[in-house]
């Protein structure tokens, strides 16, 4: 199917089939952790398998991050809706869920078991260190192109502030700098569309 698009998403979208997106979001599922998922999500569908442009993503990562639930799992379900519809939806979360739910019970039965040692705990600390990186390097490369703008970069460290150093409730922080954001994003909007 072709697609208009911007010069830097590919105009030539593949069609996916049920097994592509299980053994896709089944990979992704059981060798990234973190935010090296969504990274990851990102690479495999817009990149390498051209099943969806980066605007979708994009879409279905602000859409995974609002409801609840896992992001990872809500964006593996959006994904596999945009790519093939209901059975897509349903087979990216059975990939996306079950893989790491096996790994769980077999690291906790470890975890709990007379075999455990010290290197298990200090193993666990550097995955966690790992993931923070990952989140981290996943949403400096999400948001360079908004960097240039600098309301963007208000409202991105505002959140961040908002959240980390004053712990304001995320649902609050959400309604503040969401909806400035929305009205701005309007305005800007609202006045090239009167330029032309």
């Amino acid at each position: 199917m072709t697609q208009t698009t911007p010069a830097t998403e590919p105009a030539e979208l593949r069609e996916a089939t049920l097994w592509e997106i299980a053994v896709v979001f089944g990979v992704i599922a059981m060798t990234a952790f973190g935010g090296g998922q969504k990274a990851q999500i990102r690479q495999q569908l817009v990149q390498k398998k051209r099943w969806i442009t980066d605007r979708d993503f994009i879409e279905g990562l602000e859409v995974a991050q609002v409801l609840p639930g896992p992001n990872v799992l809500n964006l593996a379900v959006f994904m596999g809706q945009r790519v093939r519809g209901t059975p897509g939806a349903i087979v990216a979360f059975l990939a996306g869920s079950v893989p790491p739910f096996l790994i769980v019970l077999a690291a906790g039965a470890f975890y709990f078991s007379p075999y455990n040692v010290p290197i298990v705990h200090a193993a666990l600390f550097g995955a966690a260190a790992a993931a923070v990186g990952l989140t981290l390097g996943n949403a400096i490369e999400l948001t360079q192109d908004l960097w240039p703008k600098w309301l963007n970069l208000f409202f991105m460290v505002a959140t961040a502030l908002a959240v980390s150093y004053f712990h304001l409730p995320l649902v609050l922080t959400l309604l503040i700098f969401g909806g400035m954001s929305m009205y701005a994003y309007y305005r800007e909007h609202a006045k090239a569309s009167e330029k032309t």
